[in-house]
């Protein structure tokens, strides 16, 4: 990846992981909605100076929008039962072998033998950090939404690699993928949860606001990243935030730091240097 693509994917990366540990720590789906009404309302303005979706864009963005609302509805069910310091690292960790696998079946993108191996050594170290045996296994279903959600990350990033190479540009689709998401999601999440679904937003109003604020920059660094670099590398990038996701995980939500804890993070941080360090051959 190019420098200035790595050093906003790691900002992109601190802000994901600190909006995850907003909605873990609130009523999930209601501030998983919230937050998407602030970036919609944020995004609106800018779909009156972009160019609208083409008709062969529009199967795309229908594509991404259902899974992403698979995606948070499998993230909120995760979060319910199992403690963020564990679900997180599970939601990420077989993310980029799925981005990888997609990427090269859909896009006939393959990573060279350098980032493949850095690909490896996170997945490793994120799979590590998710064995936390201090508690006792995970609940069956938390694993199961946890991972069903690292497989809707992986499909829609390599759809919306595809959205942001269309002819209209990247800036268009994320405009138009932001603003539709956050509607979709709102009108779904409160089938779930009922007219009540206000009433819990205004309850956690602060956070609502804040994790929109960065659930929008991340998710825009994020898009903009994968308009110029090979999907499987920067989907790779992004999981850094397991890095910050262990340490709010400790120092916030005062959860243990174990030795295997510390030195899977310091296996991703080994990875993530592969990655962006190493040039094909």
């Amino acid at each position: 990846m190019d420098p200035i693509a790595t050093i906003l994917m790691l900002l992109a990366g601190l802000l994901h992981a600190t909006w995850h540990a907003i909605v873990k720590t609130g009523s999930s789906v209601s501030i998983l909605a919230g937050m998407g009404l602030v970036s919609s309302v944020l995004t609106l303005p800018f779909l009156f100076f972009v160019p609208a979706p083409s008709p062969s864009t529009w199967p795309i963005l229908l594509a991404s929008l259902v899974l992403h609302a698979g995606y948070k509805i499998s993230l909120a069910t995760a979060y319910r039962s199992a403690e963020f310091g564990r679900a997180y690292p599970i939601a990420r960790g077989t993310v980029p072998l799925f981005a990888t696998l997609l990427a090269y079946l859909g896009l006939q993108q393959w990573p060279h033998a350098g980032q493949l191996t850095g690909i490896a050594v996170i997945v490793v170290g994120i799979l590590g950090l998710a064995r936390d045996r201090v508690h006792g296994a995970i609940d069956r279903r938390a694993f199961a939404a946890a991972i069903l959600a690292a497989a809707m990350v992986a499909a829609y990033s390599v759809i919306d690699a595809a959205g942001t190479r269309q002819p209209e540009g990247w800036a268009s689709f994320t405009a138009w993928v932001i603003v539709l998401d956050s509607l979709v999601f709102f009108i779904v999440a409160t089938l779930q949860r009922g007219p009540g679904i206000m009433s819990d937003i205004r309850e956690s109003l602060v956070a609502v606001l804040i994790a929109g604020l960065l659930g929008l920059t991340s998710f825009a660094v994020f898009l903009w990243a994968l308009s110029r670099n090979p999907i499987a590398n920067v989907v790779a990038f992004r999981e850094c935030s397991v890095l910050f996701a262990t340490l709010i995980g400790v120092l916030v939500l005062k959860e243990r730091a174990t030795p295997q804890r510390l030195g899977c993070a310091a296996l991703i941080a080994v990875g993530l240097v592969i990655v962006a360090v190493l040039k094909p051959v």
